[in-house]
């Protein structure tokens, strides 16, 4: 944890990180083996999706120890889980996790198109409850879920964290995007904005619009897909590392972020490393050093080590819905994953007002003793 001071200092001394884990490694355990262990478990395998019975998604469920804790690791924006790509940047794991690599949506063998940040990471959370059903056994505390990742995965963790604000112990975001419209303004390649945007023939599959149109044209929606959007929601402990000389993630997406979180009084929380030297057009952790990766690595584990309890959502207050936000306790659809809204919400008496300037209704689910009740509800203008 820094203090606003600390966070203030470190933004001016840099020291950065890079993208996440995609394939997690896991270290073999010192000793002769014990033959009566239960076997690894190295599962490629599909799940369901809670959102859309036609989607075959996929993800690698790995644990070398007889009970692991959950983490999961997001891979890089053209990353996937089965092959190697610059934007997957190792991130070791010890042993005593198992770890949950979601496939997201048209990557590897799931199904379906990637929509930034949408729907996709409803496939997250699926991927989590599957692991808790088919490998209760190998799971140590259920109720703890750790999160890492890096480039395109890292501007996942920054957007879960902020849609699923009671979901995870601790995060960690390694070179993410935290504003989709500043990334699209700094991409005078057209290597992601393509994709963004939806131009006709750019996209190498043949995909929809990861978003459709530009900043100038749908603004809200590229707003709904940010972590800088949602960020005032955060009360996950996390973990930022960003280098310094990053082009094609510059730092300012972290600066940004870790600066709106003490803006909006969640700085306690967030922990931030920007690493001078580090990054440029090609590669996220371009010219570290040895010295840097080893206190990144450092970091990245205690960190995890460090944070075991789920983050428990206030009884009441106001939350920012990007498309949909999903608690433990209640939950908020608006009618597209494109609209940007406000919930203003006590538990105790049940009140649920739900403010959009552009979306008409949402869907809310409340849970309650006898279990979740839903309805539909008019948005206050």
């Amino acid at each position: 944890m820094i203090s606003s001071h600390h966070a203030h200092q470190k933004l001016r001394r840099p020291v950065v990180l890079a993208t996440f884990l995609v394939c997690p490694f896991f270290a073999a355990p010192a000793g002769a083996a014990n033959s009566t262990a239960p076997a690894p478990v190295h599962d490629y395998r599909d799940y369901p999706s809670s959102v859309d019975a036609k989607l075959r998604l996929f993800a690698r469920f790995e644990c070398r120890a007889p009970k692991g804790i959950l983490v999961v690791t997001m891979h890089g924006w053209h990353g996937a889980v089965k092959k190697a790509h610059t934007d997957n940047i190792p991130d070791p794991l010890s042993r005593e996790y198992f770890a949950i690599a979601p496939e997201m949506r048209g990557r590897g063998d799931s199904t379906g198109s990637p929509d930034c940040n949408g729907w996709e990471l409803q496939d997250v959370i699926d991927a989590v409850e599957f692991a808790r059903t088919h490998y209760r056994d190998r799971i140590a505390s259920p109720e703890v879920v750790l999160l890492s990742g890096g480039s395109g995965g890292g501007g996942n963790v920054f957007a879960l964290v902020g849609k699923f604000p009671d979901t995870f112990a601790a995060a960690r975001a390694y070179s993410g995007i935290s504003d989709y419209a500043l990334w699209h303004h700094f991409d005078t390649k057209g290597e992601f904005r393509d994709e963004m945007e939806g131009v006709a023939g750019k996209d190498p599959q043949g995909r929809p619009a990861w978003i459709g149109g530009s900043p100038a044209t749908n603004a809200e929606a590229y707003r709904s897909r940010g972590g800088l959007t949602t960020v005032g929601n955060l009360l996950t402990p996390t973990l930022v590392f960003h280098g310094a000389d990053d082009v094609r993630v510059p730092a300012q997406h972290a600066r940004l972020w870790v600066g709106a979180a003490q803006g909006q009084g969640r700085g306690a929380l967030v922990t931030y490393h920007e690493q001078a030297g580090v990054g440029d057009h090609r590669l996220h952790q371009a010219n570290e050093t040895k010295e840097q990766q080893t206190f990144r690595a450092r970091a990245g584990d205690d960190f995890l080590q460090q944070h075991r309890q789920p983050p428990v959502l206030p009884e009441r207050g106001s939350m920012v819905v990007a498309g949909f936000l999903k608690t433990a306790r209640f939950e908020v659809i608006l009618d597209s994953i494109d609209r940007v809204g406000r919930v203003d919400y006590d538990l105790a008496t049940g009140r649920v007002e739900v403010h959009a300037p552009t979306a008409k209704r949402a869907v809310v689910r409340v849970r309650r003793d006898h279990g979740w009740t839903q309805s539909e509800i008019e948005c206050v203008r």
